[in-house]
């Protein structure tokens, strides 16, 4: 007994002693935390603020004050006059630009889930090297194409001013982004689900749509969102394709600002007016972005 006493080598036990914070100094931490969130979010609705005061201001108030608040006396007949104004600038390319973001969002992300399903789950001969090519498209900047792009789509293809050969380059580009994180979340899901349902006879197609799309809509919805809002914003590529009565919502708003025919709080109004799409677009997928659901869609 005494000599297994003597082999067993006891090491001295070094407990880290940890400064205790007073209570002044946790609630100058919290105050110096409270301060920087409170900062940067007044920062980020700064724009916001500007917009929502100065579409209800005369333009002379405007002019002298930005960051005053609306005078009550004024605020009727300078409201209706801001948004008359704003819409008669952008009214004949509102609605058509909204139903073009939908159709090419709808277009990349339907495009991207099938890729996606392809790459994933089914096997064929050189499918890592597939997957690398379409990477490498994202390594080449989408603004570098635009002068092969638009003779392609002008001259060869004779889709110039059209809505189709709009969207054709941005839903074949864009189908890259949205199938690399599709791939990343759907090899995620798991394998039983497939291998059931595959022995209860169910093809591909009822996979995709009944079990791989309800997992991951989530994920799908945040990248539906992100499409609808990238080409609802675009102006590059719609002021080098489009002109006259199918320009979209951006240039048309461009073309009202440096032709002077809206004022300042008429600018200001229509910049409100073009931002209700997006709003109501993230009010409803809200709900995915605050649950658990939108969380693991995003576990990659």
């Amino acid at each position: 007994m005494d000599m297994i006493q003597e082999n067993v080598q006891t090491k001295p036990v070094n407990l880290k002693k940890h400064k205790l914070r007073m209570p002044y100094e946790r609630n100058f931490a919290q105050a110096c935390i409270l301060t920087v969130v409170i900062f940067c979010l007044l920062f980020s609705f700064l724009p916001l603020f500007l917009t929502l005061v100065n579409a209800f201001k005369p333009d002379i108030d405007v002019q002298t004050n930005a960051f005053s608040l609306p005078k009550l006396a004024s605020f009727a007949q300078a409201a209706k006059n801001n948004f008359t104004v704003a819409w008669a600038a952008i009214g004949d390319h509102y609605f058509s630009t909204i139903l073009v973001s939908l159709l090419g969002a709808i277009g990349q992300t339907v495009i991207s889930a099938v890729l996606a399903y392809i790459l994933t789950f089914k096997n064929f001969y050189f499918k890592d090297a597939v997957f690398m090519l379409f990477i490498a498209v994202l390594l080449v900047p989408s603004i570098i194409g635009y002068p092969i792009l638009l003779p392609l789509i002008r001259d060869k293809f004779g889709l110039d001013n059209s809505h189709f050969g709009y969207l054709l380059p941005i839903i074949g580009g864009g189908q890259v982004t949205g199938m690399f994180l599709f791939k990343t979340f759907f090899g995620q899901q798991p394998k039983s689900l497939y291998e059931s349902a595959k022995l209860d006879g169910a093809n591909d197609a009822i996979i995709l749509i009944k079990i791989t799309v309800p997992l991951a809509l989530p994920i799908i919805l945040y990248h539906f969102v992100g499409c609808f809002s990238g080409i609802y914003n675009e102006y590059l590529w719609a002021s080098l394709l489009l002109s006259g009565d199918k320009q979209t919502l951006a240039n048309t708003m461009e073309s009202a600002v440096s032709n002077m025919d809206v004022k300042y709080g008429s600018m200001y109004a229509m910049y409100l007016i073009s931002s209700f799409p997006l709003i109501i677009t993230v009010i409803i997928s809200m709900k995915y972005f605050k649950s658990g659901e939108f969380a693991a869609g995003l576990k990659l």
